[in-house]
């Protein structure tokens, strides 16, 4: 995280996952799938922009806005659902897509185990995904990065030393322009 300056994006409509909420608080919204995470961080999550969640039971608690969750591969296109791909950053590029987004600059998505898990740090307390989880959401990128190809969206990875190769890479200054 410390390598990208994220002033750079302060101004661009942002959809934040999990804790990246609290590196980017002037988020646009907010989105985290899992009432385990809700469970742990919800009371002290004051994030002021739209919440979202595919939990109905986390949704109830928190005040949340809902999205549908689907078990199918690739971009799901019935509005108010979106697929799995067994991570809140696949879901919350689906929700991107629905919230009208024709262009997707991604950061944080390193999508490996290096360095310890997660671009914003670990969550305390929580299980973290072995690298056999995070090889199959690599899987399923690729089949959502097709189907958002073929519906005119633009994705671009700006994560630092991500091991996701289905979407073009490009450093986050050269990708805003």
């Amino acid at each position: 995280m410390g390598r990208m300056n994220l002033s750079l994006i302060r101004h661009c409509n942002v959809l934040a996952v999990n804790n990246t909420w609290e590196l980017m608080p002037w988020a646009t919204a907010m989105y985290a799938g899992d009432l385990a995470w809700w469970i742990k961080y919800g009371d002290r999550c004051t994030f002021a922009g739209e919440r979202w969640t595919s939990d109905p039971e986390a949704a109830r608690r928190y005040g949340l806005r809902l999205v549908q969750l689907r078990n199918s591969p690739g971009l799901c296109r019935i509005p108010g659902h979106v697929n799995s791909g067994g991570n809140s950053g696949y879901q919350a590029i689906n929700l991107a897509y629905h919230f009208g987004a024709k262009r997707i600059i991604l950061l944080g998505f390193d999508m490996h185990r290096k360095e310890g898990g997660h671009w914003h740090g670990e969550h305390d307390g929580m299980l973290s995904a072995p690298e056999r989880h995070i090889e199959k959401w690599r899987a399923k990128m690729t089949i959502l990065a097709n189907d958002l190809r073929e519906a005119g969206v633009i994705v671009i990875n700006s994560t630092p030393g991500s091991a996701l190769k289905c979407f073009r890479k490009q450093h986050l200054e050269d990708a805003l322009h």
